[in-house]
């Protein structure tokens, strides 16, 4: 390794390891109780020393003030006589301080004070009794007065709308820790960007570290997306690599593909007086390694370079061609410190000298925007909205959310947000069938699968086709493998660009168990165990991931059921579950899990339709808590369509997460509540969700503390 690199090295590790450091200096900063700014009011009981002097005897209180007292005394009154005595008559035995289940622990509310701190408890108890969920089967059942009574107080007292011209700060969340200024390239925007960069597919990223999800169980959320030693020495390797092939010692010996890349990256040095390159000498070769380097920054930083940014890069150049290094591995040397610069793996969003609430700059709002809807950098057009400042104007910003949903780059919504959404990517690594019940499962089976949920979703935001044909359709996008999985012969569905081997054609079924994701094979192999099928997992899956319901962990000491459909079959498996649900601390979780688990049954590990099990039939009809009865997978979409707003509304919820990059909070339900309405205008299309979200407060605007 010569000098330079060396140099190159410890200047790029040093330089990550900085900005790394100072992002957490920032963010905790932001949460420092000992910062003015957020110094929050002394506890109650600790003497704060004031010049206000307390009101005097002789000071009336108003009529509001009044009011405002009579109605907390009566509120007082209502909770101690009728609500906390009916929760002590139904809920305290499931829900009391030695092992409440849910987590949810009732007999901590002892009065109104503990009441209002607690509103968001009341949502979910409103909803849990008005769904017949609470209490379970086989408890004491809830007269219907203490019922609408317990009901009504609920919805009173859950949380309320908040103000949507607000933004979580410390000025509206105790103890506000900042959100994240900055974050890194995950490993799929590395790889895209690049891609977009340099005009070639590029897949250098993959030797990075795996990304952790974060809270919203996505790759593009800050607060995970760390930066360690081991992350910038795979980023100095990724780099020297694709240089290597793109500016290589001897270009003779390149592929077409780094050879028509090197072209381009060379042709950025012309002048824009003519197209014929400067004659060969060392003056006009730092010019125009200096043009390169300015044009290439400009876009491979998401913003406008100053010249005091291209010297920084140019003199690596300088000292490596004046040793007799020649032009390309020069310049080679100076793009490898590009790409280790902070500017390009981290996408950053300079604080605001004003503070508070404030719109993001245009770079920002451009790669945030870009970043969100193709996982990778802002194109040349968007780039120049930005430089110009046009990307400010409203109609400006909504005709480049209008044309970025149009080009193919938004694709990545199907392979980064739906992939992680629908947990797909876990199939084929993390779970997998056992390899000798199911010998026909294998990595390209994996992809197959995992391909028709990327392609059906994808399809939809394409094609702006209603979001509810993820609930129930007639099609989807199969190859030679999925075909023959799911018995479709020639003739028994209407294929288009049938029988072009190993390529995806849409799809359409005649048998109303397909269609939809709960039709998909990924699915049925994704919520199995490696040897049999599980109603549990299943019901599970579309509880949380389609439902956005919570399920708690099960209760210690609860033995297994058997993991192979040898051992016990699915009809041994039902019958255990039903006395399962008998058990009063399994009852809530299970009474909602199951049915939804039964009805998809007659798919096996790879997603096969199937009737029987171990040569005996499977039962296949379920019912809710509520009472509703269904049968197999064609009820069981019927179930979900019902259920519509609910799954949408966590859609839309999973999706703003995956957008801002962060942990959603209050005063994001306001964007949630507008995509809605949106959607429910609009049969759901796509296209309006992402343009609600796209143009809401929390996306466009952020708080920065002052």
């Amino acid at each position: 390794m010569n000098p330079i690199q060396i140099i190159l090295r410890a200047w790029a590790s040093w330089c990550l390891l900085g900005c790394a450091i100072s992002l957490v200096l920032n963010v905790g900063l932001a949460s420092d109780p000992d910062r003015p700014e957020v110094r929050k009011s002394a506890p109650p009981g600790l003497a704060v020393f004031s010049d206000k002097k307390p009101p005097s005897d002789a000071q009336q209180k108003t009529p509001e003030e009044l009011a405002v007292e009579a109605k907390l005394v009566e509120a007082t009154k209502q909770f101690s006589e009728k609500i906390r005595p009916s929760l002590e008559k139904y809920c305290y035995e499931c829900h009391g301080p030695a092992d409440p289940q849910g987590g949810l622990n009732l007999v901590s509310i002892a009065d109104y004070s503990q009441v209002k701190a607690s509103e968001q408890t009341w949502t979910s108890v409103m909803e849990r009794v008005q769904a017949d969920e609470m209490p379970p089967q086989g408890s004491k059942e809830m007269d219907f007065g203490d019922r609408q009574q317990l009901i009504r107080w609920a919805g009173e007292h859950q949380a309320k709308d908040v103000d949507c011209t607000k933004l979580a700060s410390d000025r509206t969340v105790n103890f506000y820790l900042g959100s994240v200024m900055s974050r890194r390239l995950n490993r799929a925007e590395y790889n895209n960007t690049l891609s977009d960069l340099f005009g070639l597919p590029v897949h250098v990223g993959d030797r990075l570290p795996a990304d952790a999800a974060g809270g919203g169980g996505f790759d593009t959320t800050g607060d995970t997306l760390f930066t360690s030693s081991l992350n910038i020495e795979k980023f100095i390797e990724a780099a020297e690599e694709l240089l290597n092939e793109i500016l290589p010692d001897d270009p003779t010996q390149q592929d077409e593909q780094f050879k028509q890349a090197r072209e381009r990256l060379l042709a950025l040095g012309q002048t824009d007086e003519a197209t014929n390159t400067a004659p060969d000498d060392a003056s006009s070769d730092e010019a125009r390694a200096r043009r390169i380097l300015s044009r290439l920054m400009r876009i491979a930083f998401r913003r406008s370079v100053s010249n005091e940014d291209i010297d920084r890069f140019l003199v690596i150049f300088q000292h490596a061609y004046n040793r007799g290094d020649g032009f390309d591995a020069s310049l080679r040397l100076s793009i490898t410190g590009v790409l280790l610069s902070p500017h390009f793996l981290f996408l950053v969003e300079p604080e605001s000298e004003q503070g508070d609430i404030q719109p993001l700059g245009p770079f920002a709002l451009a790669s945030r925007l870009s970043y969100f809807l193709w996982a990778s950098m802002p194109d040349e057009t968007l780039l120049q909205a930005a430089e110009t400042g046009q990307l400010l104007d409203n109609e400006v910003y909504l005709a480049q959310v209008r044309r970025m949903m149009k080009d193919p780059k938004i694709q990545s919504l199907g392979n980064r947000f739906a992939a992680q959404w629908l947990e797909i990517d876990k199939l084929g690594a993390d779970v997998r069938p056992d390899a000798g019940r199911f010998p026909e499962f294998d990595d390209q089976l994996a992809e197959s699968m995992k391909q028709e949920v990327i392609l059906f979703f994808n399809y939809l935001v394409q094609e702006d086709r209603t979001l509810l044909d993820l609930l129930d359709s007639d099609y989807s996008f199969l190859d030679d493998r999925l075909q023959s999985l799911y018995g479709i012969k020639n003739g028994a569905a209407d294929g288009q660009g049938a029988g072009q081997q190993d390529q995806f054609r849409l799809v359409k079924f005649k048998d109303s168990s397909r269609g939809g994701v709960t039709g998909m094979a990924a699915i049925h192999a994704l919520t199995s165990f490696p040897l049999r099928t599980s109603p549990v997992l299943r019901g599970r899956y579309v509880l949380e991931v389609l439902l956005g319901e919570r399920v708690p962990p099960p209760p210690p000491n609860i033995p297994p059921l058997e993991t192979d459909d040898h051992q016990a079959d699915a009809a041994n498996i039902r019958e255990q579950l039903e006395r399962h649900r008998k058990e009063a601390t399994c009852s809530a979780c299970h009474q909602r899990m199951d049915p939804l688990g039964f009805s998809m049954e007659s798919f096996d590990n790879l997603g096969r339709l199937r009737s029987q099990s171990n040569g005996k039939p499977i039962d296949v009809s379920a019912q809710l808590p509520d009472g509703f009865a269904f049968e197999g997978p064609i009820g069981l979409k019927q179930v979900l369509v019902n259920r519509k707003h609910q799954i949408m509304s966590h859609l839309t919820k999973r999706l703003v997460g995956y957008a801002l990059g962060r942990e959603l909070n209050r005063f994001d339900d306001c964007v949630i509540r507008d995509s809605m309405k949106a959607l429910e205008a609009h049969e759901y299309r796509p296209s309006v969700l992402v343009e609600t979200i796209a143009t809401s407060l929390p996306f466009k605007y952020r708080y920065y503390p002052k």
